[in-house]
């Protein structure tokens, strides 16, 4: 009897791997901090660029992405580079973790004062020195991109740096803020029109204030006064019986002025014409970032207890009635 043939059949399809493709361990070679990232790219097969964008948009609710990370961070041990994990205790990796987070914190209080100092520097007119900066640290890192036995993380600070200090300085460049290098606490209480300078009253950085209430205000007398401010707080005071007008100008801040309020970005005020012959003070008034406050009140007493916001609207209703608007 003849023997049957034989199914010999061979399966040919190549079966493909699905679901993790290796052991969750952190990243021996991926990696900008503690290798989390580069270790999940591994481990899924995604790529490590999708991944770190995960981990950021979580950090934007409430900071998952952070704690998650830094958790990982100390459960998930090192990948020794064969696929295998580093032997190494959770305390070990805890005790690495709080380390960095410290030098993580030092590293970002260094960043922000580096940033307010290029916007600083930028803003009193020495900005050519932070160009000059930025561009010897683009220079170096284009020619980190053709040395081949260059590390990436000194490439990294060296961008970091770029970044801190150029994005400061470009804003201020185009918001177009520009004030002089004086610094501190300036007070003037002038007793005669005559001591207020032509050229107006100026500051820096720091709290301006400039007491009129000495003056000797006359019925329909009219007193010129300029002031100009760069980062901080200007006060005018001037006293309940006179009439306020002109205008006030500022980039970013908080413009109070006889009662009314301008706020945000470009605030401005502008106050119309009296019609009554109170005396007058016109004042020409701007500031780069900060508050101003041109008011009926003392200067001590807002120092003392800050501006009283319900305050402005009885100012502004008693303002109308000065000037006659």
């Amino acid at each position: 009897m003849a023997n049957e043939p034989k199914n010999t059949k061979k399966k040919t399809e190549k079966q493909e791997q699905v679901g993790p493709q290796r052991k969750l361990l952190r990243s021996k070679d991926d990696r900008w901090l503690w290798g989390v990232a580069g270790g999940f790219a591994e481990h899924t097969g995604f790529s490590p660029a999708l991944v770190r964008i995960a981990f950021v948009v979580l950090s934007l609710f409430g900071g998952a992405g952070v704690l998650a990370y830094l958790v990982l961070a100390v459960a998930l041990p090192e990948d020794d580079g064969t696929g295998k994990p580093v032997p190494e205790s959770v305390w070990a990796r805890l005790g690495k973790v709080v380390l960095v987070c410290i030098l993580v914190a030092v590293g970002l209080g260094v960043a922000g004062f580096l940033a307010a100092l290029s916007a600083w520097v930028t803003a009193t007119g020495h900005g050519t020195a932070i160009a000059v900066t930025v561009i010897l640290l683009g220079l170096a890192l284009v020619a980190a991109a053709f040395a081949t036995d260059v590390r990436r993380r000194p490439t990294r600070l060296l961008l970091v740096l770029a970044l801190v200090l150029g994005i400061p300085a470009g804003g201020i460049a185009a918001a177009d803020i520009k004030f002089d290098n004086s610094v501190g606490e300036r007070t003037y209480t002038p007793t005669v029109a005559g001591d207020i300078p032509a050229e107006g009253y100026k500051l820096g950085t720091g709290q301006l204030t400039v007491d009129l209430r000495q003056l000797p205000w006359k019925k329909g007398e009219t007193i010129a006064v300029s002031s100009h401010l760069g980062i901080g707080q200007m006060i005018v005071s001037v006293p309940p019986r006179v009439c306020i007008v002109g205008n006030a100008t500022g980039k970013a801040g908080e413009l109070i002025v006889g009662g009314q309020v301008s706020h945000g970005i470009d605030p401005d005020v502008e106050l119309g014409s009296p019609t009554s012959d109170a005396p007058r003070l016109d004042i020409d008034a701007d500031i780069q970032l900060g508050q101003l406050l041109v008011t009926d009140e003392a200067p001590d007493e807002i120092d003392s207890r800050g501006f009283d916001y319900d305050h402005h609207t009885k100012e502004e209703a008693a303002q109308r009635q000065v000037c006659g608007r």
